[in-house]
C-alpha cells in the first residue's frame, strides 16, 4: 500500500466515524428502523411483559401474548442471526440472517386467528414502503416441507404454489384506502426455473395506499388444510420509509464543463465552457415526429433535437400536450424517434442522456409551484435496434396528486422519466439511462432488441393528468436485489398539465455517453477525487429510502442498497484514477 493510500485510509476511517456520529442530524431516518429498540445480542422480545406492543420511531406495532400457552401473535422484534435454524425455533429469525442493509434489529410477525398484526402511525401520512423477507420458520417449511405443511412445488416441482403477504391501508376513520400484495413465494410460472421463495430483504412500495393511519398485515397460501393455512403464518419487516422525501436521487449529467475549474459544471454561456467530453456522440437524424395537436410552428422543428445540448430555451422541439377531450377520445400522445451515427451500447455506468428544458422553481406560489421543485413535462423513453420493436424503460412516479398547469414536482419521486433534471437558467443537465435496466425484458432476451446495438431512441410525451401510469416494471429500486422483476407498480403520473404552445415534453438533445471506467467517479467529472470522497462520506451509513442516500455511492457489487465500508473500499481502490476522456481536450 502506498503512503498516499495509507493516508487516505486513515482519512476515510476518521471521516467515516464522524459521519456515523452525524447521521442523526445529517440523514433523516425512516419512519421506523427498529434500531432504537434495545436487545441483548442474539435475543428477541415477544411481548411476554404484557405490554401489548412496542413503539419504534413514529410507529406502534401490536402484540398479543398468551401467558397460559407461552404464545404470541402480532409483532415481536429480534436481532438473531442464525439463518440455518429451522422449525418453530426459527420463528424469531429473518432468513436473510440479520436486518435490512446490515442493520441489527428487525421485526417479525405472526398472523394469529383473532386479529392481524397492525402497525399504527403517530400521524396520518403516506408510507413510501418497507422491506420484507421470510422468517426462517416459513422459508424452510416451504423449501422442504414439514409435519404440517407441504414442500412448495410438490414432489414433482410442478405444483403451482404461492405465499402472499397482503398489506391493507386504513385512514383515521378505519376506512380501507387500498391493498398491496407481495409474493413471499411464487411457484406459478410455467417455467420452474422462475420459482422462488424470498430469502433477501425486498422493498415493497406502499405509496398506492395513499394517506393512512394504520397498516394491517395478512397472509394467504396455496397450502390450505382442514384447519386453515398450513404454511407458517410468519414474515419479517424492516426499515419503514416515509414518503415525505423521495428516494430516487441520481444526479443529472452536465452537458458543459469548465476544464479550468476541476471539470465541474459550467453555464453554457460561460466563455470557459466546453461540451462535456464524457459524451461520445449525439442524435444525428429524425426518423419520425408525431406531435399532439396544437404545437405552435416555432416549436415544431424536430431537427432542433439533433446535435449537442445548448441550454438555449428556444432550441427545443415540443411533443405537444393532450387536453381532457383528446385523452377521452383515446388520442395518441406526441412522440419523436431519433437515430445515431454509431449505435448505443450497454456498458459500465449510464449509456445515454436526454435533455428536456425543465427548470427549478425559485419561489412558492398558489399556482402549485413549490420553491426548489421542478417545473417539468415528462416522457417515457423507449429504445430499439431495428426501428420496429421498442422496449420502454421501467419508470417510477410517486407524485401524489395533480399539479395544475403551473405546478411543480419533487424530482426525487421520479425515476427513468425524461425531463427529470433541469436544463435552463445556466444549468444544463440531462437525465441518464442505463441499458442494463432493460436487460431482462422479454424482447431483449428474445433478441428483438439488442442492448449492444441500440440505433433508435423514442421519447413519448406523458400528459400529466394522471391518466397515464408508470408501467408494471422492475423492482422500484433501480439497483434491484435478486428477484426484483417480481415487483409491479401502477402509479398515475402527474406533471404540469395542461400546457399549450410548446406544450408537453420539450426535447433539446439526446447524448451518448462513453463507458465509465471507474465507478467511484461519483460526480462524473472524470476523476476519482476528494469531491467523490465527500459525497460518499455524506451518505455513509444511509440506506435506500433515507434522504441521505446517494444512489451512485453504492459502489460495491452486488449492490446492497446501503453505503458502507465495502463502498469505501471500492473508492480507495480507484483513488485518483482518471477517465481516458479527460485527455480528449
Amino acid at each position: 500500500m502506498t503512503k498516499n493510500l495509507k493516508r487516505l485510509v486513515c482519512l476515510i476511517a476518521v471521516s467515516a466515524a464522524a459521519a456515523h456520529a452525524q447521521i442523526a442530524t445529517a440523514v433523516r431516518h425512516p419512519t421506523a428502523d427498529f434500531e432504537d429498540l434495545g436487545l441483548p445480542p442474539e435475543s428477541y422480545w415477544n411481548g411476554s411483559d404484557g405490554s401489548g406492543g412496542f413503539t419504534s420511531g413514529a410507529v406502534h406495532l401490536s402484540n398479543s401474548y398468551n401467558a397460559e400457552w407461552g404464545s404470541w401473535d402480532g409483532f415481536s422484534y429480534s436481532n438473531t442471526t442464525d439463518a440455518t435454524v429451522q422449525g418453530v425455533k426459527a420463528q424469531y429469525q429473518a432468513v436473510a440472517g440479520g436486518g435490512q442493509g446490515g442493520s441489527t434489529t428487525y421485526a417479525v410477525a405472526y398472523v394469529g386467528w383473532v386479529s392481524p398484526p397492525v402497525m399504527t402511525l403517530n400521524t396520518t401520512g403516506v408510507v413510501g414502503g418497507l422491506y420484507v423477507t421470510n422468517t426462517s420458520y416459513a422459508y424452510y417449511s416451504m423449501l422442504n416441507g414439514d409435519a404440517f405443511a407441504k414442500k412448495f412445488g410438490g414432489q414433482s416441482g410442478s405444483d403451482r404454489d404461492w405465499f402472499v403477504l397482503t398489506i391493507t391501508g386504513k385512514n383515521s376513520s378505519g376506512i380501507v384506502t387500498g391493498k398491496v400484495d407481495f409474493h413471499l413465494a411464487d411457484y406459478r410460472s410455467a417455467d420452474s426455473s422462475n420459482d422462488y421463495i424470498v430469502k433477501t430483504w425486498e422493498y415493497v412500495d406502499l405509496t398506492a395506499l395513499g394517506e393512512v393511519k394504520s397498516l394491517e398485515f395478512t397472509l394467504s397460501s396455496s397450502d390450505v388444510g382442514d384447519w386453515g393455512m398450513s404454511t407458517p403464518a410468519s414474515f419479517a419487516i424492516d426499515t419503514i420509509v416515509s414518503q415525505s422525501a423521495g428516494i430516487y436521487t441520481e444526479a443529472g449529467v452536465n452537458a458543459y464543463i469548465d476544464p479550468n475549474n476541476q471539470w465541474r459544471h459550467a453555464d453554457p454561456q460561460d466563455p470557459n465552457a466546453v461540451v462535456n467530453p464524457i459524451f461520445r456522440g449525439w442524435a444525428t437524424a429524425v426518423i419520425s415526429y408525431e406531435p399532439a395537436p396544437g404545437v405552435a410552428a416555432q416549436w415544431a422543428d424536430p431537427n432542433k433535437a439533433l446535435g449537442p445540448a445548448t441550454g438555449e430555451p428556444l432550441g427545443i422541439v415540443s411533443l405537444g400536450d393532450l387536453n381532457r377531450d383528446l385523452i377521452s377520445q383515446g388520442a395518441t400522445p406526441g412522440r419523436i424517434t431519433l437515430s445515431f451515427d454509431e449505435p448505443i451500447r450497454q456498458g459500465r455506468g449510464y449509456d445515454f442522456v436526454i435533455f428536456e428544458n425543465g427548470f427549478v422553481s425559485a419561489a412558492t406560489y398558489n399556482t402549485g409551484s413549490v420553491e426548489g421543485q421542478m417545473f417539468t413535462e415528462l416522457g417515457y423513453v423507449e429504445v430499439s435496434s431495428n426501428g420496429i420493436d421498442f422496449v420502454r424503460f421501467p419508470a417510477v412516479s410517486l407524485t401524489p396528486a395533480p399539479t395544475g398547469p403551473y405546478g411543480t414536482v419533487e424530482i426525487s419521486n421520479l425515476y427513468n422519466l425524461a425531463g427529470k433534471h433541469p436544463n435552463a437558467g445556466g444549468i444544463c443537465t440531462g437525465t441518464p439511462f442505463d441499458l442494463l435496466e432493460i436487460a431482462s425484458d422479454p424482447d431483449v432476451l428474445s433478441g428483438l432488441v439488442d442492448i449492444n446495438d441500440i440505433r433508435y431512441v423514442r421519447i413519448v410525451d406523458i400528459p400529466g393528468s394522471g391518466d397515464f401510469y408508470d408501467r408494471a416494471s422492475a423492482h422500484p429500486d433501480p439497483w434491484s436485489q435478486p428477484g426484483g422483476d417480481r415487483y409491479t407498480h401502477n402509479h398515475p403520473i402527474y406533471d404540469a398539465w395542461v400546457t399549450f404552445g410548446s406544450g408537453g415534453l420539450d426535447l433539446e438533445a439526446v447524448g451518448v455517453l462513453r463507458e465509465q471506467q471507474y465507478s467511484a467517479d461519483i460526480d462524473l467529472n472524470g476523476a476519482v477525487d476528494i469531491v467523490d470522497l465527500e459525497l460518499l462520506l455524506s451518505a455513509f451509513g444511509s440506506r435506500f429510502g433515507q434522504s441521505g442516500w446517494i444512489a451512485r455511492c453504492d459502489l460495491a457489487e452486488p449492490r446492497d442498497l446501503v453505503i458502507d465500508v465495502f463502498d469505501l473500499a471500492v473508492l480507495m481502490d480507484q483513488w485518483q484514477k482518471t477517465e481516458d476522456w479527460r485527455t480528449d481536450l
